[in-house]
């Protein structure tokens, strides 16, 4: 049997009000945020199972419904001879509530994971699945796990509420990695993984199923919502690309997918891709029109956030356009300065 064939990363509590509020002010270097305590809420950051649905033949999405902070989507593809889980929820209790469903959906069938990106509300569940399943992750998302996975331990746990979900938690590495792509034969359903470039981590993993149309993209797209940009100089994270992240769109894009399953929200479609791409062109384009202009980052601040808050007034995660343009304002003005 064929499995893997290589071919070539809600609130808070007390002061914090949430987890998008908290990354602006890290990224802005607020010595205030590192005293902030918060009660726990782990309970509230469950992947609901009743909440499983089948967007494809094969795929099911236990679906963020809710939009809840630190609830992803997770996704379980099954196939004739073996499943694929994508994503565990934060913590090994979600992780466990994940490997059941994947084991009622395909009992008996050998299991593999992998994990979209290596933050924690997608992949700190992974010890889980060892000895139960395969476990595959592309080179870089490895390499990056190992690297920055225990500040964001240190950083959720204390800061985010939700230090008895990752209470139990350790770092386990992959059975296989691979580099650019490898591709996964479940028996009558053959899904494809991919990595391409640093973009909203350094090891971003786009999951598909070009015969079903069917794309799964992490945190590189959240429905009807701002782009999260993790850029947090204090922990040394500021790898976050743009650039990389729009020709990642690109190239999804190309593929016509009709079901776009993101890292947060509701399943989407084609039309939601389109439309995320055409945020980051439009903010790219802002920054750097007043960057040639001469104007500073306050400025820019000052100009763009309500301009493209107005375009998206429907959209969640609000709080994150602040740290987009000042990665914008990095990425093109400041080797100009």
């Amino acid at each position: 049997m064929r499995y893997l064939i290589p071919t070539l990363s809600d609130a808070m509590r007390s002061i914090l009000k949430t987890f998008l509020h908290f990354g602006w002010l890290l990224a802005a270097g607020s010595s205030g945020v590192w005293a902030a305590e918060s009660a726990d809420i782990s309970k509230e950051k469950l992947v609901k199972l009743e909440y499983m649905r089948e967007v494809s033949p094969g795929v099911h999405v236990l679906e963020d419904r809710d939009h809840i902070l630190l609830v992803p989507n997770v996704t379980i593809i099954v196939g004739n001879d073996a499943a694929l889980v994508v994503d565990t929820g934060i913590g090994p209790d979600n992780a466990r509530r994940v490997l059941q469903a994947a084991r009622s959906l395909a009992p008996g069938r050998p299991l593999f994971l992998t994990i979209t990106h290596f933050h924690p509300e997608h992949g700190f569940g992974a010890q889980v699945f060892k000895g139960h399943a395969t476990i595959i992750y592309p080179r870089a998302q490895r390499d990056e796990l190992m690297k920055k996975g225990p500040a964001y331990l240190k950083l959720f746990s204390e800061r985010l509420g939700v230090a008895e979900a990752l209470r139990d938690v350790r770092f386990v590495t992959p059975d296989i990695v691979y580099d650019r792509q490898a591709e996964l034969d479940l028996g009558g359903r053959v899904v494809k993984l991919s990595y391409h470039q640093p973009a909203h981590t350094l090891g971003d993993q786009v999951v598909s199923l070009p015969a079903q149309g069917v794309v799964i993209l992490g945190d590189l797209l959240e429905t009807k919502s701002f782009p999260i940009f993790p850029w947090f100089p204090e922990i040394q994270d500021v790898d976050v690309d743009p650039t990389n992240w729009r020709e990642i769109f690109r190239e999804v894009a190309a593929s016509k997918p009709t079901v776009v399953i993101p890292g947060h929200g509701h399943v989407g479609n084609a039309a939601d891709l389109d439309e995320a791409a055409r945020h980051l062109d439009t903010a790219r384009a802002e920054v750097a029109k007043r960057c040639s202009a001469g104007q500073g980052i306050d400025s820019i601040l000052k100009e763009v956030e309500p301009l493209l808050l107005a375009q998206h007034p429907d959209w969640d995660l609000k709080d994150w356009v602040p740290n987009e343009i000042r990665v914008y304002y990095t990425r093109l003005c400041s080797a100009k300065e």
